[in-house]
């Protein structure tokens, strides 16, 4: 009686588990990265922040194409400084000693003018900008925690060409038929207490613990 024995092909079942290894890493951590990405946003909505902010968290995998065993997650925001601030809880400052305008809801600028000024990224409504937006000029009123900025209800004295600007809610809505001789369009303060309102550790390590189990899951035999 002959026997004969052939070694078995370790190189092929080691390259078919390689592959396996690669796929199943990658998809568990694409999966990490957008249940990290709407965790985090879900967050910023809960903590009354709003959905613009919300969204302004991005997630990406690496490799963007292919399968690695070396994948990674990647989750960061478009708006950092906002996101660390009511992360830490700060307070913050005018510059030089200035104020902080905080515009009201009665400032009805819906959304800036695409125009900028040369090298300036910086969408926060500003006084100038809605002036710029609006055709209205603003008058100071000093108040006993800092002042305000005020617009005159009499929206006859706006021109025409800004009254049908569709971004501006006429401030017509607050004439002078309702007994008010100006609007308030911004409050001026010194400074800004923001309280710590999300907790972006605890969440980014709540999804860390489950790349296991998410690279796991993706396994098939």
């Amino acid at each position: 009686m002959r026997l004969t024995a052939q070694a078995p092909d370790i190189r092929g079942a080691l390259a078919g588990t390689e592959v396996q290894i690669a796929r199943s890493v990658t998809a568990g951590m694409r999966q990490v990265t957008d249940g990290l990405k709407e965790d985090l946003r879900a967050e910023v909505r809960d903590a009354g922040l709003g959905p613009r902010l919300a969204n302004t968290w991005r997630g990406q995998t690496f490799p963007k194409a292919g399968e690695s065993a070396d994948a990674a997650a990647y989750v960061s925001s478009n708006a950092p400084k906002l996101i660390d601030a009511f992360d830490r809880g700060v307070t913050i400052k005018g510059k030089g000693g200035q104020y902080l305008a905080i515009p009201t809801p009665d400032a009805g600028v819906r959304q800036l003018s695409k125009r900028r000024t040369k090298g300036s990224t910086d969408n926060t409504l500003s006084p100038s900008a809605w002036e710029r937006e609006t055709g209205v000029k603003l008058r100071f009123i000093p108040t006993r925690s800092g002042g305000v900025l005020v617009a005159d209800a009499f929206y006859r004295r706006q021109a025409a060409r800004f009254q049908r600007r569709k971004s501006f809610r006429a401030i017509r809505e607050a004439g002078p038929e309702k007994g008010r001789k100006f609007v308030v369009i911004f409050v001026l303060v010194r400074q800004v207490k923001l309280r710590k309102r999300l907790d972006i550790d605890t969440t980014a390590r709540a999804w860390a613990e489950r790349v296991p189990g998410a690279i796991a899951a993706n396994w098939s035999a």
